[in-house]
Protein backbone atom coordinates (compact mmCIF):
# COMPACT_ATOMS: atom_id res chain seq x y z
CA UNK A 1 0.00 0.00 0.00
CA UNK A 2 1.00 3.64 -0.81
CA UNK A 3 2.53 5.78 2.70
CA UNK A 4 2.60 8.98 3.11
CA UNK A 5 5.55 10.69 4.60
CA UNK A 6 6.13 13.98 6.31
CA UNK A 7 9.22 15.95 5.21
CA UNK A 8 12.46 15.47 6.92
CA UNK A 9 15.51 18.58 7.39
CA UNK A 10 16.77 1.60 -21.93
CA UNK A 11 17.50 1.68 -24.13
CA UNK A 12 17.48 0.04 -27.56
CA UNK A 13 20.94 -1.76 -27.98
CA UNK A 14 22.41 -0.86 -23.89
CA UNK A 15 21.98 -3.45 -21.41
CA UNK A 16 21.78 -2.70 -17.81
CA UNK A 17 22.79 -5.36 -15.44
CA UNK A 18 20.43 -6.17 -12.20
CA UNK A 19 23.06 -7.60 -10.32
CA UNK A 20 26.33 -6.21 -11.11
CA UNK A 21 27.79 -2.91 -9.07
CA UNK A 22 30.56 -2.57 -11.37
CA UNK A 23 28.83 -1.97 -14.59
CA UNK A 24 26.97 1.74 -12.73
CA UNK A 25 30.43 3.41 -13.29
CA UNK A 26 30.79 2.58 -17.05
CA UNK A 27 26.70 2.94 -18.18
CA UNK A 28 25.38 6.21 -19.81
CA UNK A 29 22.30 8.41 -18.61
CA UNK A 30 19.61 6.67 -21.13
CA UNK A 31 16.47 9.18 -22.27
CA UNK A 32 12.92 7.80 -23.78
CA UNK A 33 10.47 9.96 -25.11
CA UNK A 34 8.53 10.83 -22.50
CA UNK A 35 11.98 12.09 -20.89
CA UNK A 36 12.34 9.67 -18.11
CA UNK A 37 16.20 8.86 -17.84
CA UNK A 38 17.73 6.01 -16.42
CA UNK A 39 20.68 6.70 -14.98
CA UNK A 40 23.75 4.85 -13.10
CA UNK A 41 24.50 5.42 -9.47
CA UNK A 42 28.04 6.02 -8.68
CA UNK A 43 29.91 4.11 -5.38
CA UNK A 44 31.03 6.47 -3.15
CA UNK A 45 34.19 6.24 -0.64
CA UNK A 46 33.25 4.14 2.61
CA UNK A 47 30.45 5.76 5.00
CA UNK A 48 31.06 7.53 7.80
CA UNK A 49 29.72 6.65 11.29
CA UNK A 50 26.23 5.30 11.58
CA UNK A 51 24.30 2.54 10.87
CA UNK A 52 25.50 -0.82 12.55
CA UNK A 53 25.38 -2.66 9.41
CA UNK A 54 25.34 -0.49 5.97
CA UNK A 55 26.33 -1.13 2.26
CA UNK A 56 27.79 1.31 0.41
CA UNK A 57 26.27 4.74 -0.63
CA UNK A 58 25.50 5.06 -4.26
CA UNK A 59 24.70 8.72 -5.58
CA UNK A 60 23.84 10.37 -8.81
CA UNK A 61 26.17 11.96 -10.66
CA UNK A 62 24.97 15.76 -9.61
CA UNK A 63 24.80 13.96 -6.30
CA UNK A 64 20.73 15.24 -5.13
CA UNK A 65 19.79 11.28 -4.71
CA UNK A 66 21.71 8.92 -2.75
CA UNK A 67 20.43 5.48 -1.53
CA UNK A 68 22.01 2.46 0.66
CA UNK A 69 20.77 -0.40 2.64
CA UNK A 70 21.35 -0.42 6.18
CA UNK A 71 20.65 -2.55 9.47
CA UNK A 72 19.83 -1.01 12.66
CA UNK A 73 20.04 -3.30 15.60
CA UNK A 74 18.34 -6.20 14.52
CA UNK A 75 20.27 -8.53 12.02
CA UNK A 76 17.11 -9.78 10.35
CA UNK A 77 15.82 -6.29 9.30
CA UNK A 78 16.93 -4.43 6.84
CA UNK A 79 15.80 -0.82 4.93
CA UNK A 80 16.65 1.15 2.29
CA UNK A 81 17.89 4.89 2.86
CA UNK A 82 17.04 7.32 0.55
CA UNK A 83 18.85 10.75 0.50
CA UNK A 84 17.47 13.46 -1.59
CA UNK A 85 19.63 16.86 -1.49
CA UNK A 86 18.23 19.48 -2.96
CA UNK A 87 19.53 22.59 -3.39
CA UNK A 88 20.62 25.52 -1.03
CA UNK A 89 19.17 22.94 1.25
CA UNK A 90 21.73 22.61 4.59
CA UNK A 91 20.57 18.93 5.27
CA UNK A 92 18.71 16.06 2.93
CA UNK A 93 15.63 15.12 3.11
CA UNK A 94 15.95 11.62 4.25
CA UNK A 95 13.50 8.56 4.07
CA UNK A 96 13.78 4.92 4.76
CA UNK A 97 11.85 1.98 3.21
CA UNK A 98 11.72 -1.35 5.88
CA UNK A 99 12.24 -5.06 4.35
CA UNK A 100 10.57 -8.34 5.05
CA UNK A 101 12.78 -9.23 7.43
CA UNK A 102 15.33 -12.20 6.04
CA UNK A 103 14.94 -16.09 6.26
CA UNK A 104 17.14 -16.37 9.80
CA UNK A 105 18.08 -20.20 8.09
CA UNK A 106 18.70 -18.75 4.88
CA UNK A 107 21.95 -16.18 4.98
CA UNK A 108 20.92 -12.89 2.92
CA UNK A 109 22.19 -9.97 2.03
CA UNK A 110 20.78 -6.54 0.70
CA UNK A 111 22.11 -4.15 -1.47
CA UNK A 112 21.23 -0.93 -3.73
CA UNK A 113 20.13 -1.26 -7.22
CA UNK A 114 22.89 0.75 -8.42
CA UNK A 115 20.33 2.54 -11.06
CA UNK A 116 17.73 4.95 -10.60
CA UNK A 117 15.08 6.30 -12.96
CA UNK A 118 14.58 10.10 -12.63
CA UNK A 119 10.80 10.24 -13.59
CA UNK A 120 10.09 13.44 -16.44
CA UNK A 121 7.48 16.30 -14.74
CA UNK A 122 3.89 15.05 -14.96
CA UNK A 123 5.30 11.21 -16.46
CA UNK A 124 3.10 9.38 -12.94
CA UNK A 125 -0.23 11.26 -14.66
CA UNK A 126 -1.38 10.87 -10.99
CA UNK A 127 -2.38 13.51 -8.54
CA UNK A 128 -0.27 16.93 -9.13
CA UNK A 129 0.51 18.51 -6.28
CA UNK A 130 -1.02 22.20 -6.00
CA UNK A 131 2.30 23.64 -4.53
CA UNK A 132 4.52 24.77 -7.12
CA UNK A 133 7.50 24.04 -5.09
CA UNK A 134 6.57 20.48 -4.54
CA UNK A 135 5.16 20.26 -8.41
CA UNK A 136 9.00 20.86 -9.69
CA UNK A 137 10.75 18.71 -7.24
CA UNK A 138 11.83 15.24 -9.23
CA UNK A 139 10.13 11.78 -8.69
CA UNK A 140 11.89 8.56 -8.79
CA UNK A 141 12.46 4.79 -8.94
CA UNK A 142 14.79 3.20 -6.28
CA UNK A 143 15.29 -0.45 -5.69
CA UNK A 144 17.65 -3.07 -3.88
CA UNK A 145 18.93 -5.95 -4.98
CA UNK A 146 17.59 -8.81 -2.41
CA UNK A 147 20.51 -11.57 -2.23
CA UNK A 148 19.94 -15.12 -0.69
CA UNK A 149 22.41 -18.25 -0.85
CA UNK A 150 22.75 -21.69 0.72
CA UNK A 151 25.57 -24.60 0.55
CA UNK A 152 24.76 -28.14 -0.46
CA UNK A 153 27.12 -30.84 0.33
CA UNK A 154 29.64 -30.48 -2.89
CA UNK A 155 27.65 -27.65 -4.00
CA UNK A 156 25.85 -24.52 -3.14
CA UNK A 157 23.59 -22.11 -5.15
CA UNK A 158 22.50 -18.16 -5.14
CA UNK A 159 19.64 -16.06 -6.21
CA UNK A 160 19.03 -12.15 -5.72
CA UNK A 161 15.53 -10.43 -6.45
CA UNK A 162 15.39 -6.43 -7.87
CA UNK A 163 12.52 -4.82 -5.87
CA UNK A 164 11.52 -1.43 -7.03
CA UNK A 165 9.90 1.61 -5.19
CA UNK A 166 8.06 4.76 -6.44
CA UNK A 167 9.07 7.96 -4.68
CA UNK A 168 6.52 10.53 -5.01
CA UNK A 169 6.15 14.11 -3.78
CA UNK A 170 2.76 15.14 -2.75
CA UNK A 171 1.17 18.43 -1.04
CA UNK A 172 1.34 16.84 2.80
CA UNK A 173 4.90 15.50 2.38
CA UNK A 174 6.25 12.25 0.41
CA UNK A 175 4.39 9.49 -0.74
CA UNK A 176 6.48 6.04 -1.06
CA UNK A 177 4.80 2.95 -2.94
CA UNK A 178 7.37 0.53 -1.83
CA UNK A 179 7.21 -2.17 -3.95
CA UNK A 180 5.88 -1.72 -7.83
CA UNK A 181 8.16 -4.05 -9.24
CA UNK A 182 9.49 -7.43 -8.32
CA UNK A 183 11.80 -9.47 -10.52
CA UNK A 184 14.03 -12.53 -10.51
CA UNK A 185 17.59 -10.45 -10.67
CA UNK A 186 20.12 -13.41 -10.89
CA UNK A 187 20.39 -17.20 -10.00
CA UNK A 188 22.98 -19.74 -9.93
CA UNK A 189 23.56 -23.51 -8.55
CA UNK A 190 26.24 -26.08 -8.65
CA UNK A 191 24.44 -29.78 -7.67
CA UNK A 192 26.65 -32.31 -6.59
CA UNK A 193 26.07 -35.52 -9.15
CA UNK A 194 29.11 -37.63 -8.55
CA UNK A 195 29.40 -40.39 -5.26
CA UNK A 196 31.73 -42.75 -6.42
CA UNK A 197 34.30 -44.02 -9.29
CA UNK A 198 31.08 -45.33 -11.03
CA UNK A 199 28.80 -41.80 -11.24
CA UNK A 200 32.11 -40.34 -12.64
CA UNK A 201 32.22 -42.55 -15.43
CA UNK A 202 28.50 -42.51 -16.12
CA UNK A 203 28.85 -38.97 -16.41
CA UNK A 204 32.01 -39.05 -18.40
CA UNK A 205 33.46 -36.44 -15.59
CA UNK A 206 31.13 -34.25 -15.03
CA UNK A 207 30.33 -34.64 -11.31
CA UNK A 208 28.05 -31.26 -11.06
CA UNK A 209 24.93 -29.94 -12.33
CA UNK A 210 24.65 -26.29 -13.05
CA UNK A 211 22.38 -23.96 -13.47
CA UNK A 212 22.46 -20.32 -14.28
CA UNK A 213 19.82 -17.10 -14.50
CA UNK A 214 20.55 -13.84 -15.52
CA UNK A 215 17.95 -10.53 -15.65
CA UNK A 216 18.56 -7.44 -17.81
CA UNK A 217 16.68 -4.46 -17.45
CA UNK A 218 16.16 -2.02 -19.99
CA UNK A 219 14.36 1.61 -20.37
CA UNK A 220 12.27 1.48 -23.84
CA UNK A 221 13.35 4.57 -25.47
CA UNK A 222 10.24 5.13 -27.02
CA UNK A 223 7.95 4.96 -24.04
CA UNK A 224 5.57 7.64 -22.88
CA UNK A 225 4.28 8.42 -19.05
CA UNK A 226 5.22 6.26 -16.88
CA UNK A 227 8.42 4.60 -17.96
CA UNK A 228 8.03 1.30 -20.10
CA UNK A 229 10.85 -1.06 -19.03
CA UNK A 230 11.85 -4.21 -20.76
CA UNK A 231 12.81 -7.43 -19.04
CA UNK A 232 15.16 -9.66 -21.14
CA UNK A 233 16.79 -12.90 -19.21
CA UNK A 234 18.58 -15.87 -20.30
CA UNK A 235 19.10 -19.25 -18.24
CA UNK A 236 20.99 -22.43 -18.92
CA UNK A 237 22.34 -25.82 -18.10
CA UNK A 238 24.83 -28.23 -17.81
CA UNK A 239 25.42 -30.80 -19.15
CA UNK A 240 22.51 -31.12 -21.76
CA UNK A 241 19.00 -31.93 -20.28
CA UNK A 242 20.05 -31.69 -16.27
CA UNK A 243 17.26 -31.21 -14.34
CA UNK A 244 16.78 -30.19 -10.61
CA UNK A 245 13.17 -31.81 -10.48
CA UNK A 246 14.67 -35.22 -11.76
CA UNK A 247 17.07 -37.94 -10.12
CA UNK A 248 20.59 -37.32 -11.83
CA UNK A 249 21.27 -41.07 -11.18
CA UNK A 250 17.92 -41.64 -12.93
CA UNK A 251 19.77 -40.76 -16.18
CA UNK A 252 21.44 -42.18 -18.74
CA UNK A 253 25.30 -42.53 -19.15
CA UNK A 254 26.61 -39.09 -20.89
CA UNK A 255 28.10 -38.64 -24.17
CA UNK A 256 30.43 -36.32 -24.98
CA UNK A 257 28.38 -34.25 -26.94
CA UNK A 258 26.43 -33.83 -23.50
CA UNK A 259 29.03 -31.68 -22.04
CA UNK A 260 27.78 -28.17 -23.04
CA UNK A 261 25.92 -25.49 -21.50
CA UNK A 262 21.84 -25.56 -22.89
CA UNK A 263 20.09 -22.67 -22.99
CA UNK A 264 16.11 -23.32 -21.21
CA UNK A 265 13.98 -21.89 -24.00
CA UNK A 266 11.02 -21.64 -21.37
CA UNK A 267 13.56 -19.04 -18.78
CA UNK A 268 15.35 -17.39 -21.79
CA UNK A 269 12.26 -14.63 -22.66
CA UNK A 270 11.30 -10.89 -23.10
CA UNK A 271 8.72 -9.13 -21.76
CA UNK A 272 7.39 -5.74 -21.59
CA UNK A 273 6.85 -4.18 -18.43
CA UNK A 274 3.90 -1.29 -18.00
CA UNK A 275 2.84 0.68 -15.09
CA UNK A 276 -1.11 -0.01 -14.53
CA UNK A 277 -2.79 -0.24 -11.32
CA UNK A 278 0.12 0.81 -9.10
CA UNK A 279 2.62 -1.50 -9.77
CA UNK A 280 4.74 -2.76 -13.16
CA UNK A 281 2.73 -5.40 -14.78
CA UNK A 282 4.56 -7.73 -17.84
CA UNK A 283 2.71 -7.91 -21.32
CA UNK A 284 2.64 -11.91 -20.71
CA UNK A 285 2.65 -13.21 -17.43
CA UNK A 286 6.36 -14.59 -16.67
CA UNK A 287 7.08 -18.04 -16.90
CA UNK A 288 7.72 -20.90 -14.23
CA UNK A 289 11.45 -20.46 -13.12
CA UNK A 290 12.06 -21.59 -9.53
CA UNK A 291 14.70 -24.45 -11.29
CA UNK A 292 17.06 -21.69 -11.59
CA UNK A 293 15.62 -18.80 -9.56
CA UNK A 294 15.19 -20.24 -6.09
CA UNK A 295 17.19 -22.09 -3.46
Amino acid sequence: MPRTLQRRPFLAAVGVLLASISSAAVATPVHDRAGNRLEALIEQPAAQAGAEQASARFCTADRQWCVRTAREGDDQASQLEIEHHLPGAAEPQTWFIPLDSADAEVPGNDQPWPFIVRLARGADAGQVPSDPQQAALENVLVGVQRSVTTMYSGGDAGASTLVLSRIRHMDDGIQIDPDVLTLPADGHAMIRACFGEQDSTRRAGACHDEYSFHGVLTLDPAGQGMPVLRYATTATRFPVGASRLQDSQARGPLRKQDLRTQADPTCSFQRVLRFDGGRYQPDTPLPECGEFTEL
